[in-house]
C-alpha cells in the first residue's frame, strides 16, 4: 500500500504541479484551456476569501455558512469535473479506483493548502488552516 501511495501521490503531484487541472484542458480546444484560467483564477480567489475550500476527497466544495455567487459555484463545477477526469486516468493507468486516487491527492491539497483558508479534512468539518 506503501508503494502504491507514492506511485500516486508522485502521478497527482506531477498533475497539480504542472498546472493543476488545466493539465487535463491541454488536450483540449483552446478555448478549454482558456475556460480551465479562467476558472482557476475565480476559484483561487473565492479559496482566499474563504468561500470554498478544498476536501479530503479531491474536490472542491462550498465552505458551510459560505454564499459564493453564481460565477464561483460554476467554476467550482468545472474545476472539480476536470479533478474527476485526471483522478479517472490516472486510476485507471494504475489500476486502483478513482476515489482511491481522488483521496490520496486530496490529502495532499490539503497538506499544501495555503495558511488561512478553510480545508475539510477526514472529520467532515470545515477547518481554518
Amino acid at each position: 500500500m506503501a508503494t502504491l501511495k507514492k506511485i500516486i501521490g508522485s502521478v497527482a503531484a506531477l498533475a497539480f504541479l504542472a498546472g493543476g487541472v488545466s493539465t487535463v484542458a491541454l488536450f483540449a480546444a483552446p478555448d478549454a484551456v482558456a475556460q480551465a484560467s479562467s476558472s482557476k483564477a475565480v476559484v483561487d480567489a473565492a479559496i482566499a476569501r474563504g468561500e470554498i475550500g478544498e476536501q479530503i476527497n479531491g474536490y472542491l466544495e462550498v465552505v458551510d455558512g459560505a454564499s459564493p455567487s453564481q460565477k464561483v459555484r460554476a467554476s467550482m463545477a468545472d474545476i472539480n469535473i476536470q479533478r474527476k477526469a485526471v483522478y479517472t486516468n490516472a486510476a485507471r493507468a494504475q489500476n486502483v479506483q478513482p476515489a482511491v486516487f481522488a483521496q490520496l491527492t486530496g490529502e495532499k491539497q490539503i497538506q499544501k493548502a495555503a495558511r488561512g483558508t478553510f480545508v475539510k479534512d477526514a472529520s467532515g468539518v470545515w477547518k481554518k488552516k
